[in-house]
């Protein structure tokens, strides 16, 4: 009879001892839960503010800009033991960013059980300001993101690379940044490898929308001069074969049936001209077939929603582009293929500025990436602060 009073004396304090066990986890867990939220919280304040930080930078306002976001977003530096810190950061190169580090206090409820009456979380974000100092960005984040067989030129603008870049040409840029490896054979002056991705610059740009009906005459071949064409939707794409000259008229053409492919031997002009590939458009296609040189001459429009943008491949639309400019084309604008391959070639030096922002990009022969906005009123259309960390 004593040995089972004593035998459910143990089991009480066996059950008192693991019933204390399962409350400790179960605070446990909601502490842990309470302060991930924190953590959250505060990761979006930091994102925040150092955007508007970096966004400043230029003004020389970075700091007071950051805390001033931050502020807005609940967290005041100085105040209930908050630690809003401003850095500068140079995530490669020449690119001066801000670093922008939220610290916080926060109150713990049952894990005061053990002692533990306050936690302190802190998260870090980083970001750029874009506007006029890159003008090439990769995009791909796994694998070669830049294949350079090409004599590349970027004086005055720096060279973005969210993957891994081969060169076997050579690169002269303001700077250039690789977040994984450069290899190839062939020195880059003053790369710096191991950075912090950098997300689309362009993000922020809508899709053309409307065109109406189908524009005739988007099939063109033979000799001389053909008809202006005008902007709007374009339902089997745009071909030029021959020998033709053609002009386009200044607007945004939509392209949705077959794509661009421009082949003949002609001239191209265009001035103010964005050329919209659709996610069902096709691919662009500029001097791939043998005997063909036809040369661009065209301009992005100076205002207006797409200002600054000469070619853009829509996100959806993940088919290779190739551009071979045979050195004595203007592509004064940029190219936009964020979801796909861009090979580019031989682009000219009489752009007054240029820009490639693509998945992955295939450079050969002379590339120039000229970096002179004067012509925009707003500027670059890379103006955005980006967030890199």
């Amino acid at each position: 009879m004593k040995s089972r009073q004593r035998e459910s004396g143990q089991a009480l304090v066996a059950a008192t001892f693991g019933l204390v066990v399962l409350l400790g986890c179960a605070g446990l867990a909601v502490d842990v839960g309470y302060l991930r939220y924190q953590q959250r919280l505060q990761q979006s304040a930091a994102d925040s503010a150092a955007l508007a930080g970096a966004a400043e930078s230029a003004a020389g306002n970075a700091t007071a800009a950051a805390r001033e976001d931050a502020l807005l977003n609940g967290y005041t530096n100085g105040v209930n033991n908050v630690t809003v810190t401003v850095n500068p950061a140079f995530p490669f190169g020449a690119v001066t960013g801000v670093q922008v580090q939220v610290s916080a206090v926060h109150p713990t409820f049952f894990m005061r059980i053990f002692g533990v009456n306050n936690a302190t979380v802190s998260t870090t974000a980083v970001a750029i300001d874009n506007s006029a100092k890159n003008c090439v960005y990769a995009l791909n984040g796994f694998g070669t993101a830049i294949n350079n067989n090409a004599t590349v030129t970027a004086t005055g603008c720096g060279i973005m690379d969210d993957g891994n870049l081969l060169n076997t040409g050579s690169i002269t840029a303001l700077s250039v940044g690789v977040h994984g490896t450069a290899a190839g054979g062939a020195t880059i002056p003053g790369a710096i490898t191991g950075i912090v991705e950098a997300g689309d610059p362009l993000y922020r740009l809508t899709a053309p929308g409307g065109g109406g009906g189908c524009q005739p005459n988007g099939n063109i071949t033979g000799t001389g001069f053909a008809p202006p064409l005008n902007p709007g939707r374009y339902c089997t794409g745009i071909t030029v074969t021959g020998s033709k000259n053609v002009t386009l008229r200044a607007g945004t053409y939509l392209i949705t049936g077959t794509g661009i492919s421009l082949n003949g031997t002609g001239t191209i002009t265009g001035t103010g001209v964005t050329l919209y590939v659709a996610a069902g458009g096709g691919p662009v296609s500029v001097n791939t077939i043998g005997g063909s040189s036809q040369t661009l001459q065209l301009t992005a429009p100076t205002t207006g929603a797409l200002a600054g943008i000469l070619f853009y491949q829509d996100r959806a639309n993940a088919q290779a582009a190739t551009i071979d400019g045979r050195g004595t084309s203007k592509l004064q604008g940029a190219l936009y293929f964020p979801d796909a391959t861009l090979n580019l070639s031989n682009t000219g030096n009489s752009a007054a500025y240029s820009l490639a922002v693509a998945k992955t990009l295939t450079l050969t022969g002379t590339v120039n990436f000229a970096s002179n906005f004067t012509s925009l009123p707003a500027g670059s259309p890379i103006q955005n602060a980006v967030l890199v960390e």
